[in-house]
């Protein structure tokens, strides 16, 4: 190969991971909430992130592969790998090419960081700061929109391609624990100017009426807690017992009157299919519908990420699953002197816990439950990579 050839192939492998891949992500964290349509959205992923990761891995393979070396990518692979192989015992009515797509979508988005990340994790870093900033303008819009229109038991939905609160929810707590944790680990004065965007996305997930998500952003604050044990951490105790009391008086039907939602109707339904096939599950992408009498109509998922993983995979990849949330927080624990370490946790325990009661597909396509599982996996990979190659340089 010329000289002029491996120029070229080097300058356009560092406008990937430089320029492109970047504005990739940031359309990936907040694009659901200023794009007019979902396919917009998927269309911005493939031509920014998942096309440009893997030339950039035909360019430069043995920088790519290093995105393989962490336990999170490698428990993700597997999982993958299983999920594909049970294609062959699948019902499903979904092409094998349609589905083997999924998985590489995702594993585009982990080398797509880590190539982000090469040299060190500044650029990626920025990015996240950058999509962080412009949800304070998206998420006070939506509150004044919603306060404007309210009607009663009307609950926010927000701007864009979102259109259920739900969902909304996942975007909102993303970003909601991400100021948390900015507010949590910056300088003082910087943790201060934190208060006011963390305000604004907890009143956001507030108003999505979702109560799931408020569990798990206990969950995140619990790990923050004892990450960062010091006075902050005494305080955000303090204000988390306080929100929850007056959540409890002033809105104690939003809480207490609706009801378990017919979840354990449904979890016991999604048992009882899991019992049937309980090591290797009944094939990626099966078809599957729960009734629920009291309801009136079929459901599509069990409402719990596990159990989905579960009904699909079995026990099989339920191991693998466990073992790549165990492996991520395992990496965030033992570096948590790193503050970029404790954020990564505490997202993904917020997806653990807001995974609880909702979802039940695996390896989707770019959507929302993206923000709950894969993307802070894909981070705390990232940082791990990133973090090695500082020390060794």
């Amino acid at each position: 190969m010329s000289l002029a050839s491996r120029a070229w192939q080097r300058n356009a492998f560092n406008f990937i991971s430089d320029w492109v891949l970047p504005a990739g992500l940031f359309c990936l964290l907040t694009g659901l909430a200023w794009l007019g349509e979902r396919n917009q959205y998927h269309k911005l992923f493939y031509a920014l992130m998942a096309a440009p990761a893997l030339i950039a891995f035909l360019l430069q393979p043995a920088q790519t592969l290093r995105v393989l070396r962490t336990p999170v990518t490698l428990a993700f692979i597997a999982f993958s790998a299983w999920a594909l192989l049970s294609i062959a015992w699948s019902t499903t009515d979904e092409s094998v090419s349609s589905l083997l797509k999924r998985p590489l979508y995702i594993l585009m988005l982990f080398v797509a960081c880590a190539l982000m990340a090469r040299d060190n994790c500044s650029r990626l870093q920025t990015t996240v700061h950058l999509a962080a900033l412009l949800m304070i303008p998206i998420a006070a819009y939506s509150l004044v929109d919603f306060v404007r229109h309210y009607t009663e038991g009307a609950r926010l939905i927000g701007s864009g391609a979102l259109d259920n609160p739900l969902l909304s929810s996942h975007l909102f707590g993303f970003f909601c624990i991400l100021w948390l944790g900015y507010a949590m680990t910056a300088a003082p004065r910087n943790g201060l100017v934190a208060l006011l965007p963390l305000a604004l996305l907890f009143m956001a997930l507030l108003a999505t009426g979702s109560r799931t998500p408020l569990i798990a952003v206990a969950i995140a604050s619990a790990w923050m807690m004892i990450c960062c044990w010091n006075r902050r951490a005494v305080l955000l105790a303090t204000m988390g017992v306080t929100v929850l009391i007056c959540l409890l008086l002033l809105y104690p039907e939003s809480l207490l009157n609706r009801g378990t939602s017919y979840r354990f109707d449904i979890w016991q339904l999604a048992l009882e299919k899991i019992q049937l096939h309980p090591l290797i599950g009944h094939g990626f992408d099966a078809p599957v519908s729960f009734v629920i009498p009291e309801i009136g109509y079929a459901l599509s998922e069990p409402h719990s990420f596990f159990l989905g993983v579960l009904f699909y995979t079995g026990l099989v990849g339920g191991l693998c699953w466990l073992f790549m949330h165990a492996s991520a927080l395992w990496i965030c624990w033992k570096r948590r002197s790193d503050v970029c370490f404790i954020i990564a946790g505490a997202l993904v325990l917020y997806g653990l816990g807001a995974g609880l009661t909702e979802g039940g597909g695996i390896l989707p396509r770019p959507k929302e439950h993206w923000l709950l599982t894969w993307i802070p996996l894909a981070w705390v990979a990232t940082l791990s990579i990133g973090r090695q190659h500082e020390k060794s340089t």
